[in-house]
C-alpha cells in the first residue's frame, strides 16, 4: 500500500479495529464523544503540519516531538464527501460490501493523514505491526468514522490489497461496528502468518474501539512493513 489513505481510511463507516473474539461489539452509545485525534508521527523533523487528504483545510500543527491534536471536522465540512455505510470499506481498498441496519446512513472514514515536515510530505496511518512469532505477525490499526446516524454494520470483506504484501492473496476481515451520529472510533486487528514457501495468509476483525481519545502513533506503510519483516 503505497497509497496510505488505504490503510486506515474507512471513508464511510467503520474502522479502528480490535478483534471481536466472538463477543458482542461495544455499543456505540458506550463510547465517549470523539472530537479530536491525539497522535504522534513516528518519524518527524522540525516544524510542519498534518492534514486530511480529502479535506486539506482540516489540519493541525505538529510539535517538534511529532505530537499533534487534530480537531475532527463537523457535518458541514463533510458535505458531499460521505459514502453509503455499506461502502465504507472500499476506502481501505477492501472489496465487498457490508449490511447496514439503517440503509440510508452515510459516513466518512478517516484513517490516513498527510504529514509534512522539513523532510517532505508523506501519508501516515495510526497503525502498528507486531512480531508475534517466527512466522506470525499482528497488525493493529485505528480509524475515525463519521456517521450521520446510528446503524449496525456487519459483513466480511477482502482487504488483501490494504497491506500491499505480494505473497498475500486473500485477507478476510469480519466487520461488526455500531455507529452513533458523529465521530466513532474503530479498531482493526489483522493476524498474519507465513509458511516455509513464503506464502502469507491471515484474517482480521473490525469493531468499535474502547480507546476513545487515547494517543496513537502514525506511521508510513514502509515503516509498517519494516515492523512486519516478512
Amino acid at each position: 500500500m503505497n497509497n496510505l489513505p488505504r490503510l486506515v481510511l474507512l471513508a464511510g463507516a467503520a474502522l479502528a479495529l480490535t478483534a471481536c473474539g466472538g463477543s458482542s461489539p461495544p455499543r456505540a452509545s458506550d463510547q465517549p464523544p470523539v472530537l479530536v485525534i491525539n497522535g504522534k508521527v513516528a518519524t518527524w523533523s522540525g516544524s510542519g503540519r498534518v492534514s486530511v487528504p480529502d479535506l486539506l483545510a482540516v489540519s493541525a500543527p505538529v510539535n517538534a516531538d511529532g505530537t499533534f491534536a487534530l480537531a475532527l471536522p463537523g457535518e458541514a465540512v463533510l458535505m458531499g464527501r460521505t459514502t453509503t455505510a455499506s461502502e465504507v470499506m472500499t476506502s481501505l481498498d477492501c472489496t465487498g460490501s457490508l449490511s447496514s441496519s439503517a440503509a440510508g446512513t452515510r459516513g466518512f472514514l478517516l484513517a490516513v493523514l498527510n504529514a509534512q515536515d522539513v523532510s517532505g510530505t508523506r501519508q501516515v496511518s495510526a497503525v502498528e505491526g507486531i512480531k508475534t512469532g517466527a512466522l506470525s505477525r499482528s497488525v493493529h490499526a485505528r480509524a475515525w468514522l463519521y456517521a450521520d446516524g446510528a446503524t449496525q454494520l456487519r459483513g466480511t470483506v477482502d482487504c488483501a490489497k490494504l497491506l500491499n504484501i505480494s505473497q498475500l492473496n486473500n485477507l478476510p476481515v469480519d466487520v461488526a461496528v455500531n455507529t452513533q451520529r458523529g465521530w466513532n472510533v474503530v479498531d482493526l486487528t489483522l493476524n498474519l502468518s507465513a509458511n516455509i514457501f513464503g506464502q502469507v495468509s491471515g484474517s482480521g476483525a473490525a469493531a468499535n474501539s474502547a480507546a476513545g481519545t487515547a494517543p496513537t502513533t502514525w506511521r508510513t506503510m514502509s515503516e509498517l512493513q519494516a515492523q512486519l519483516g516478512f
